[in-house]
């Protein structure tokens, strides 16, 4: 039987792979432990790799990756795990990929490089209703019992994500900051390596400093995603969007002890 309070979860085939449950909220209570994991991409799992995750009770899993990226890997999941796909960042769903990293003999450096930055505000209020069908999609999923939701590198699209669901929830914000910057740390030997072999013979066209700032997981980065969804009023803003406060509620007591 797996360890219930677990953090980091190994796997052969994904590196980032972690339990959202433990961290405390504002108000005394906790998110529980082997309900909510989020992760980087699963086509890679091995069938033990599944089986880990279903003895953790996963039902469903949500791949907020582009289309292009679901088409170049696709996730196959068990006969009893749901799978639904959101693309979160929309503008990617055209740019051709190659082995989890956009293709960039088919696109100009300068587009590729683009492609790479990321505006954490940006992404999330510019795709507000793609955030409200993934909310409304994990509510749906965590009744019935554990979700994973993921991305390609499980950083930027499963970070905002995962520092959404944190803060409707209420959950102190250094722990919101801590779950995001351990990122880059789990990633080394995964998406982060594959991206440095894969551009190392595009060195002289690549800023390292932008590179490095596209595998980094810096708090400052999400701090001004919480900042900026504190300005915004951001639960009344997803009210006003799809996900009323009655939705948010019934997530918020899914996932709160």
């Amino acid at each position: 039987m797996p360890m219930r309070y677990m953090k980091h979860i190994p796997l052969d085939g994904a590196y980032n792979v972690r339990d959202l449950g433990g961290y405390s909220t504002i108000d005394g209570f906790a998110t529980k432990w082997g309900l909510l994991y989020r992760g980087d991409a699963l086509y890679r799992l091995t069938e033990s790799d599944w089986q880990v995750l279903l003895e953790r009770g996963v039902h469903a899993a949500i791949d907020l990756r582009s289309r292009s990226e679901v088409e170049a890997n696709p996730i196959v999941t068990p006969t009893n795990v749901e799978y639904e796909n959101f693309s979160l960042m929309r503008e990617q769903d055209d740019i051709s990929v190659s082995n989890a990293m956009p293709d960039v003999s088919t696109i100009s450096m300068d587009k590729f490089m683009e492609s790479m930055k990321l505006d954490y505000s940006k992404t999330l209020f510019d795709n507000l209703s793609c955030c409200v069908d993934i909310l409304n999609a994990i509510t749906k999923h965590l009744a019935h019992g554990s979700v994973i939701f993921i991305c390609t590198a499980g950083k930027d699209r499963t970070g905002i994500i995962a520092a959404v669901i944190l803060y409707l929830c209420g959950v102190n914000r250094e722990d919101i900051i801590a779950d995001y910057i351990v990122s880059s740390t789990y990633n080394t030997n995964g998406v982060n390596k594959v991206m440095r072999t894969m551009l190392e013979k595009f060195v002289n066209l690549l800023d390292p400093s932008t590179l490095n700032d596209c595998m980094a997981s810096k708090p400052e980065t999400i701090i001004n995603l919480l900042d900026d969804m504190d300005d915004k009023n951001f639960k009344s803003l997803l009210s006003e969007n799809g996900f009323d406060m009655e939705k948010q509620q019934k997530l918020i007591a899914t996932f709160i002890e």
